[in-house]
């Protein structure tokens, strides 16, 4: 059943993303500088969907689904990151110097960026209420279940997203969330490539396509994982036939946003698979 959820919402967020994804306009970096970059994200995409298959098949208590999408979006960013750090100039005498102070937020989706923050915040609370309520599972595997106590019986639910799923979770998020801070500082801090005459080019249309990248491959990184975990949440809340009315609540407000990040998530995949076809322009800046 979480095989077929996971392959339901990746087929509805690629549909989504033939509709959402457009890339970035503006000046085009040199042709060799987006052929670096281009090359090294799509190797990233390409292990990242080797991966998140490995992970799928390696665990059947579903540990592998959980961190699945993670794993694709840790990958990506990887690809981002050995991209942005090969990215040198072109030899030559400098024409032209550049003296600017780039700001990240320059180079970011105006409002992907903080839905993206919002859903990993979201992440990390649910992650932190499952895995206190969590219970062990009747082979002693922690966090594998959610207990509760009615006036009659005594019963629980699984599985749950407690320690046994959080914790590798965690691990992978907040790798992801390292690689995603190295590759924003690469984006914003690399120097301008020059072109083949020695003049400095701005990039900045490329950049804001490695800050798109950077932003789907953590969308990717918190969204899918965040879906599995409202829901399967919601399900163990619901399976408790005395349950206090804020589990009731609790629900409705875990499905009310499953939408939200439906959509948050064919953005992501967007904004990483995403192409800019047009031909490259290199655009110079002019001598002072």
């Amino acid at each position: 059943m979480a095989r077929d959820l996971l392959l339901a919402v990746v087929v509805l967020a690629l549909a989504g993303a033939a509709v959402v994804g457009r890339p970035p306009a503006g000046e085009d970096a040199p042709e060799a500088v987006r052929r670096t970059l281009r090359r090294w994200r799509c190797a990233g995409l390409i292990l990242g969907v080797v991966a998140a298959g490995v992970a799928v098949n390696a665990d059947e208590l579903g540990r592998g689904v959980m961190v699945a999408a993670p794993l694709f979006g840790l990958c990506v960013l990887a690809g981002v990151v050995v991209g942005e750090a090969r990215v040198v100039r072109l030899p030559g005498s400098v024409r032209t110097a550049a003296v600017e102070t780039r700001h990240l937020r320059h180079f970011l989706p105006a409002w992907a960026a903080p839905a993206v923050a919002v859903a990993g915040g979201a992440l990390v609370v649910l992650l932190a209420l499952t895995t206190v309520a969590g219970s062990a599972d009747d082979l002693g595997r922690a966090g594998r279940r959610l207990s509760y106590a009615c006036p009659d019986f005594a019963g629980s639910h699984g599985p749950w997203a407690g320690s046994f799923y959080s914790l590798p979770l965690a691990l992978v998020v907040g790798a992801g969330v390292v690689l995603a801070v190295l590759a924003l500082r690469r984006v914003v801090g690399r120097p301008r490539p020059l072109d083949a005459a020695g003049e400095l080019v701005r990039d900045d249309a490329e950049r804001r396509r490695s800050g798109r990248a950077v932003t789907g491959a953590c969308g990717l990184l918190v969204t899918l994982p965040l879906i599995g975990v409202s829901l399967t949440t919601a399900a163990a809340l619901l399976a408790n036939p005395c349950r206090p009315l804020w589990w009731t609540v609790a629900v409705w407000l875990l499905h009310l946003l499953v939408p939200a990040w439906l959509a948050l998530l064919a953005w992501s995949v967007a904004a990483v698979v995403a192409t800019d076809v047009r031909p490259a322009r290199a655009t110079v800046t002019s001598p002072r």
